[in-house]
């Protein structure tokens, strides 16, 4: 590995110094690019006045400022890829053309030096020269003889740059960006490279390596998924202009790829917000899938990428079951078991998505900003020197019948530190308008834990008291959006075994902050009391008094809305429908039942104190469940 590194540092090294040896430059590019992506005509205006807009920031672009090296690196990408020449072609008028022809001239009698890490990155030297080239028809092939020659001038100089630095390193999504960029200019300039041949070989080994049996990509990042789908697409295209059929691998690739790639949509076109992801555009990933395959279907089955999909009537339920990557900057979410839920275009619950800088990136990766449980202020994944914990675990099982959905999982994420493992279980009914759920927590002694429920920023929430049943009021939470597709809905959100509050909370599912709410379900412990020494008498009359307490307490119950179907471990006579007999049977829920018999020890304990050792230790060792059951239910 090391000697490997050195061989790459010399071949950069070589790759600065003047060219000799590669023949006479074409004048033009061998074969002609096209660029498949919509730009955006209103950032083209803003180009033409010398301004880029990126999310959140106004970047000043123009010839001699090409941004500041402390913006976030996704920004300095953006500038340095030239990916924004697609905003100006939208644009399309004389003056974006003559705009990004002198943005052009500029980089090529002023370039980065060769040491800026990120403007010579693989992944951005190989869009760089994809756009340069793909975009050659709008800025360069009106424009005088010099300049073209100083184009390709500079492309060839670049281009020798990123054959250097081949192979790509391993399991980097960069390496298909980079090959992109090697393809390109061995196209373009086929006298001065001759790289297909390694770019099939090298292409082959990083499909291997980087997607997994089911499509999803190691990094478990939608949309680093979308980013690798799109640069693989490019290179399909690039293999049929010079009449080449694409690699075998690289078709199935396409394939596995965009299915799991649909499986992660929820109905409103973007992308689900799991490990780092944000939603991008959908009208972007409609035309990457068109161009990618074409198959219709999403995958079913991911259990190797870790994920779990379950569709009923338009609602959408997606859940992250699988252990987090430790494989890049991006990915390092601790947001195992987190959920997302969607009906139509409405987003419901989400997770907080991915922010730009280093301190929210930090923070939206903590399982707090996430649509689960946090136990004790904690995150259920430990990194050690980058690296998920080895003896990490998680499980999870479907069972799906007549529409309807059970998921079963569970991961051992804080069993090492706190001795507990953490069991949810989540169901969709069949007309998609029920989601239940029940949090649990099993272990030695309990501990204080929140679950969080992310809202989207289109829903408002409220908090409302019902008469329920036996004319107690009921807190529940309503949960209200008016979307323009969808219409007005009305959710009802119950819960029990816990207390709960609304936060505030922030949702950077378009890149950039905005304010959202979360409701929480808290379990705080009990302060423990000092107990004062009694008399014997005293001893007694407080023991009978307990037992009539116990004798003479009316047993807590529980709405069997929520509660029943999680205590029907079979499952299989019932369809799911709020009708199911099968379902909603009149079952005790299992904590009290846990309770009772809890009690009945103790009791046993106190009459065998000279047998048996205190009741203190006997708890101890007792395994004991914390619970919290929740249902979301749809009313308009």
């Amino acid at each position: 590995m090391a000697l490997q590194s050195m061989l790459r540092k010399m071949r950069l090294s070589l790759a600065r110094l003047p060219a000799v040896g590669y023949g006479k430059l074409p004048l033009t590019p061998a074969y002609f690019l096209r660029d498949l992506w919509k730009g955006n005509s209103i950032y083209g205006m803003h180009l033409v006045k010398g301004e880029l807009i990126y999310k959140d920031y106004i970047i000043p672009l123009q010839p001699g400022l090409w941004g500041k090296r402390s913006l976030p690196i996704d920004g300095l990408c953006k500038i340095y890829d030239f990916s924004w020449l697609r905003d100006m072609r939208e644009l399309g008028t004389d003056n974006a053309r003559l705009a990004a022809r002198a943005l052009m001239v500029d980089w090529i009698s002023r370039p980065p030096e060769a040491q800026h890490k990120v403007a010579y990155r693989g992944d951005v030297l190989g869009r760089r020269l994809a756009n340069w080239l793909g975009h050659y028809d709008f800025f360069a092939a009106s424009a005088d003889e010099a300049f073209k020659r100083q184009f390709m001038h500079r492309v060839m100089l670049e281009g020798r740059y990123i054959v250097a630095m081949l192979p790509p390193e391993p399991q980097i999504y960069y390496a298909f960006a980079m090959l992109k960029g090697v393809m390109a200019v061995s196209l373009c300039m086929p006298e001065q490279f001759d790289s297909v041949l390694k770019v099939t070989r090298f292409l082959k080994d990083e499909l291997t390596n980087q997607i997994l049996d089911d499509g999803v990509h190691i990094e478990r990042n939608a949309e680093i998924q979308l980013m690798v789908l799109q640069d693989l697409v490019e290179i399909k295209l690039m293999y049929q202009l010079i009449h080449r059929r694409p690699p075998h691998d690289l078709v199935n690739a396409l394939d596995n790829i965009s299915r799991a790639l649909r499986a992660l949509r929820h109905g409103d076109g973007g992308l689900a917000l799991f490990n780092g992801s944000n939603e991008s555009d959908p009208e972007l990933i409609d035309r990457i899938l068109f161009h990618a395959t074409q198959k219709r279907v999403a995958m079913t089955n991911m259990t190797k990428g870790g994920y779990v999909r379950c569709y009923a009537n338009r609602a959408t339920l997606l859940v992250d079951s699988g252990t987090p990557a430790d494989i890049g900057r991006r990915s390092k979410h601790a947001g195992c078991l987190s959920l997302e839920f969607s009906v139509g275009k409405q987003r419901l619950f989400v997770n907080c998505g991915a922010g730009e800088t280093k301190a929210w990136q930090s923070i939206l990766g903590c399982t707090a900003a996430h649509s689960v449980l946090d136990l004790n202020g904690t995150d259920s994944v430990e990194f050690v020197k980058g690296k998920v914990s080895s003896d990490f675990e998680a499980v999870a099982r479907r069972h799906s019948e007549e529409g309807a959905h059970l998921l079963e999982m569970g991961h051992n994420g804080w069993l090492k530190r706190f001795g507990v493992i953490y069991q949810r279980t989540l169901y969709l009914s069949a007309n998609g308008q029920n989601l239940k759920g029940e949090e649990r927590i099993d272990g030695p002694q309990q501990f204080p834990f929140k679950v969080r429920f992310h809202l989207h920023p289109s829903i408002s929430v409220e908090e409302e008291f019902i008469e329920f049943t036996k004319g107690k009021p009921e807190k529940i939470y309503a949960l209200m959006a008016n979307n323009p597709h969808e219409g007005r809905q009305i959710w009802w959100f119950r819960f029990s075994g816990a207390q709960a509050k609304i936060e505030e909370s922030v949702y950077f599912g378009r890149g950039s902050r905005v304010v959202s709410k979360q409701i929480v379900l808290y379990v705080s412990l009990p302060e423990v009391k000092k107990e004062i020494p009694l008399t014997k008498e005293e001893d007694v009359l407080q023991s009978n008094k307990a037992d009539d307490t116990i004798l003479l307490s009316e047993q807590v119950q529980e709405s069997s809305d929520y509660v029943a179907i999680f205590h029907s471990k079979d499952n299989r006579q019932g369809s799911g429908e709020e009708s199911d007999s099968a379902i909603y049977s009149e079952t005790v829920p299992q904590a009290i039942v846990q309770q009772d018999t809890q009690i009945v020890d103790v009791k046993q304990a106190q009459e065998q104190e000279n047998i048996i050792e205190p009741k203190e230790d006997l708890v101890q060792q007792e395994n004991q469940s914390q619970v919290i059951r929740w249902a979301l239910h749809r009313k308009l």
